[in-house]
């Protein structure tokens, strides 16, 4: 199912809506300005969700952040919010698994040793996505948040891919 018509705010419409991949790109690629910008915010978008789904065996992901409005300006990053379906399967995650979908997520207030620095983000994709993860419970706390337009008082839609 196709995503909706942007919006006389230039955001999807209020609410969640399913879409695959191919949606997520008619959409925001393909009918928004800057679409060379938007095709390598996309690629690292579609290899986020690849490797995600390697590790998390079922669950869908909340597409949002600058790529998903349709404004004159230039998007700066996509942003993706996980769901599994079962959190059990993230605890069974053997060490490599669980380094792998640590790596996946956006860490904020980073010390790293040798040399020693503070990163105030880490990002994956090099910085291109922002990537979370919902804790069961959490859902309505995130669905709020991903609702939020750019602009003051604007209210918009978001994606949602399942796998």
């Amino acid at each position: 199912m196709p995503l909706p018509h942007w919006t006389s705010d230039n955001v999807l419409p209020q609410g969640r809506h399913p879409a695959d991949l191919s949606d997520l790109y008619e959409r925001f690629v393909w009918d928004a300005p800057h679409r060379n910008e938007r095709e390598i915010l996309f690629s690292a978008l579609s290899g986020y969700l690849g490797v995600v789904t390697r590790l998390i065996p079922s669950g869908r992901a909340w597409v949002s952040g600058p790529l998903t409005d349709r404004t004159p300006d230039v998007p700066s990053d996509v942003d993706v919010v996980l769901l599994p379906d079962e959190w059990g399967t993230l605890k069974r995650l053997d060490g490599p698994a669980r380094a792998a979908l640590y790596g996946m997520l956006t860490l904020r207030g980073v010390i790293a040793e040798q040399p020693a620095m503070y990163l105030e983000q880490v990002q994956p994709v090099g910085g291109l996505l922002d990537g979370f993860l919902c804790h069961p419970g959490d859902e309505e706390v995130w669905a709020d948040a991903w609702s939020r337009g750019a602009a003051p008082g604007i209210r918009k839609g978001f994606a949602e891919v399942t796998w």
